[in-house]
């Protein structure tokens, strides 16, 4: 869907502010939430109202995977959302992990925050 129709929606459903001239967004419209390693996120376009990329950790208790690590997000377009997100990692006693995470060359339209 087209930032256009998007906006529209927005106004008829009256997610949006008039004041600032930008939708209120509803939470939990996560883009994409890899947890993992060896990951390459590239080439994409996200138009949402929460985290574009959000790396979630890994620990000790995954079967195939004990940490997120080495991840590249690199030439993606975000519109509005709340940008790319390494985190929301809580306390574990399995031990959250999250290492060697890297974002290139990453567009912002409009985002309600960045990196």
């Amino acid at each position: 869907m087209d930032v256009i129709k998007q906006t529209e929606l927005s106004m008829f459903y009256n997610f949006w502010d008039f004041d600032l001239n930008m939708p209120t967004f509803p939470l939990n419209t996560d883009g994409i939430d890899p947890a993992g390693s060896n990951i390459v996120i590239r080439n994409v376009k996200i138009t949402n109202f929460d985290d574009a990329v959000a790396v979630k950790p890994a620990n000790q208790d995954f079967q195939t995977c004990k940490c997120s690590e080495n991840i590249l997000v690199e030439n993606c377009t975000v519109v509005y959302g709340v940008g790319m997100t390494i985190g929301s990692v809580p306390p574990n006693t399995s031990h959250n992990c999250v290492r060697n995470v890297t974002f290139r060359n990453i567009s912002f339209t409009r985002p309600f925050k960045a990196i």
